[in-house]
């Protein structure tokens, strides 16, 4: 049951981050403005698939990845979904511990 769930987590991080990837590069490519409107800085598309990459990661064991992604999830959430960003807080919290945990 565990290599199925581990094999699951895998797939669904593979294809989260291949859309991420495959987003942030067309992004960059396409905005060389220095200026971006507020609706460019937030995307919550992007917001929600970082998030799922980032608990797949999690789930996968693969904590400086999940933290990357989660930082991600963050910094692309719209400031008004309150509850989204008290959640991603509190998984970036826990997850910096744990990955100070596993340095020591």
């Amino acid at each position: 049951m565990s290599e199925i769930d581990s094999a699951i987590s895998n797939l669904e991080y593979s294809r989260a981050t291949a859309l991420l990837d495959s987003t942030t590069a067309s992004s960059s490519s396409s905005s060389s403005a220095a200026n971006t409107s507020e609706s460019d800085r937030y995307d919550a598309r992007m917001a929600d698939e970082a998030y799922k990459a980032g608990c797949a990661a999690l789930a996968s064991g693969k904590l400086d990845e999940a933290l990357r992604s989660l930082n991600l999830s963050l910094s692309k959430c719209p400031p008004d979904k309150i509850s989204a960003v008290s959640k991603l807080n509190s998984l970036i919290s826990l997850t910096s511990i744990q990955l100070q945990r596993s340095a020591n």
